[in-house]
């Protein structure tokens, strides 16, 4: 049994944000780790959906931040990348940092996928208080050079997935990563898309889904005893 509150708050031109802050007990979790979808891959979706059991079986509570950016925001989707990524920063630092402010945690996740990743690694990971944090960043937007700057720059734990057949895949930005980053471990399943599926093939996709699984639970083990 989890233990489900939904919260909001008003972030920029008076939009309303809401999230959800799941408890895997009664009582809080020493940790905690907040969710941030991607434009159009909300938390039912695969990725999102099973990385939330995960973290519950390892009794980490977590927070689904509904950080949504579509058509319904015309001055978003005109802006820079520059200006998006301060945009989406600013506002989901703001429930980041009102939950932390209701309930303190001795350690703090960060999960995102594409562009739910942009301000974990522009931003939140930038934070002091977020030193000694961990992140999960699925499928980033790896061509932008906003995002490979701040990756280059990282110090924490990373565990960092992308697929060779997602159009944000970048070999030379990996290879940099792989030569300079040790701290950010690399997950890079062959011909898998930016769904991480492997084209219309089930058996294959599964696979992928329960290979990136595993890795997720071991990184996020060896995070906890850190």
């Amino acid at each position: 049994m989890v233990y489900p509150k939904t919260g909001s708050l008003i972030v920029r031109d008076g939009r309303e944000m809401t999230y959800t802050h799941i408890q895997a007990n009664q009582t809080p979790s020493r940790s905690v780790c907040f969710f941030f979808p991607g434009a159009s891959y909300s938390f039912d979706r695969p990725y999102l959906y099973y990385s939330t059991m995960l973290f519950l079986s390892k009794q980490i509570d977590l927070v689904h931040v509904n950080a949504a950016y579509g058509k319904d925001i015309p001055d978003f989707e005109t802006s820079s990348f520059a200006k998006r990524s301060a945009w989406i920063s600013e506002d989901v630092k703001t429930v980041v940092f009102q939950v932390l402010d209701q309930q303190e945690y001795e350690h703090v996740f960060f999960l995102g996928k594409s562009l739910g990743t942009v301000p974990i690694a522009c931003s939140l990971l930038k934070e002091p208080r977020f030193s000694r944090s961990s992140a999960i960043l699925l499928t980033p937007l790896l061509r932008e050079e906003l995002v490979v700057a701040d990756l280059l720059a990282l110090e924490q734990n990373v565990f960092l997935v992308s697929g060779t057949a997602d159009p944000h895949y970048h070999q030379p930005t990996l290879e940099r990563i792989i030569t300079s980053k040790p701290n950010i471990h690399r997950y890079l399943p062959q011909n898998a898309k930016h769904s991480l599926d492997i084209g219309l093939q089930v058996d294959l996709s599964l696979q992928v889904l329960q290979s990136i699984m595993d890795e997720l639970g071991c990184f996020l083990d060896k995070s906890l005893d850190i």
